[in-house]
């Protein structure tokens, strides 16, 4: 076993090659150095969780849309997304409005604050640049090739959820993001 460590990176190499372990820790290694660095090029975002950033990212996309219709796109239970409205709300960057066809019905969207707020940073987005063009091409396959096999192991353990999920989503996404210029791309990561 051969062990080198650089930038606070060890590298162990066994006899069946590199741990899964590993690799597992350096993509969690990079998108907290990423999310450390956006925050600190982004002060406002210190307030505000990867959740709560979700959110407000679809509601960016698309404003006044009903507490139902984003805890079906996010996937998550009504509890669950309102305590992260409640929160935004406390922060000042969402308010809830009733529907004006159905009183009802209440209707989530950005303040000033909100839409001000900005999300990500790209200028880290350079970092692929350290990547040949093929470098890319193999990384952008290798990631397909997770992404298929975490859906597939999803999809197995839970097959009915996982159906449902997958549907909710392809018609939220058609419903409310039809229109958006990157509709395509995620159309093809929920299918």
């Amino acid at each position: 076993m051969t062990e080198k460590k650089e930038y606070g990176i060890y590298e162990t190499h066994g006899s069946n090659g590199i741990d899964n372990q590993l690799l597992f820790h350096k993509f969690h290694m990079i998108n907290e150095i990423m999310d450390k660095m956006n925050k600190k090029k982004n002060p406002a975002m210190k307030s505000v969780t990867k959740g709560q950033g979700r959110l407000i990212a679809i509601l960016k996309m698309k404003d006044k849309i009903s507490t139902k219709a984003l805890s079906e796109i996010l996937n998550i239970s009504a509890s669950s997304l309102n305590k992260t409205l409640n929160k935004l709300e406390q922060q000042g960057f969402v308010r809830k409005v009733p529907s004006a066809e159905d009183k009802r019905i209440l209707l989530i969207e950005l303040t000033e604050k909100g839409r001000n707020l900005e999300l990500k940073n790209y200028d880290d987005i350079d970092i692929f640049d350290s990547l040949s063009e093929e470098e890319k091409e193999n990384l952008n396959e290798y990631l397909n090739i997770l992404i298929k096999s975490i859906h597939k192991k999803f999809k197995e353990e839970n097959p009915e959820r996982y159906e449902r999920i997958v549907k909710n989503r392809k018609e939220m996404y058609e419903k409310y993001f039809k229109d958006e210029k990157h509709y395509e791309a995620w159309s093809k990561l929920i299918n």
